[in-house]
């Protein structure tokens, strides 16, 4: 299989949140954001992306370095990681994953099975 360029590769998940119904303000934070890796991407010669180069991103960036991922990091930090995580996610699966809704179903069960 051959690999997607990353430019390529942010277009079509870019089309893929707009089809998930990613908001106006969501797509134009993750816009920035892939502008700004593309960027990086370009001044390190690469024309396609790697978690490697993800990490080097946010490190360069953001000054998240890889050792703080596994502490707790602040919001922000957070919605930093999640682009180079959903960029990932993207390239392997083609798939958006670990995506959170903001509103909560009830599930109620029927009265037989609440006692």
């Amino acid at each position: 299989m051959q690999s997607q360029t990353l430019h390529k590769l942010l277009q079509d998940l870019g089309q893929e949140l707009l089809r998930l119904g990613y908001t106006k303000g969501s797509m134009t934070f993750y816009r920035n954001r892939w502008r700004k890796l593309e960027d990086f991407a370009d001044r390190k010669r690469q024309i396609n992306y790697s978690e490697q180069l993800g990490i080097d991103f946010v490190h360069e960036y953001f000054g998240i370095p890889q050792d703080d991922f596994s502490q707790t990091l602040n919001q922000a930090q957070t919605q930093e990681l999640r682009v180079i995580r959903m960029v990932g996610d993207f390239q392997l699966h083609h798939a958006i994953l670990r995506r959170y809704t903001s509103s909560c179903i009830k599930l109620r069960f029927p009265k037989k099975l609440e006692s």
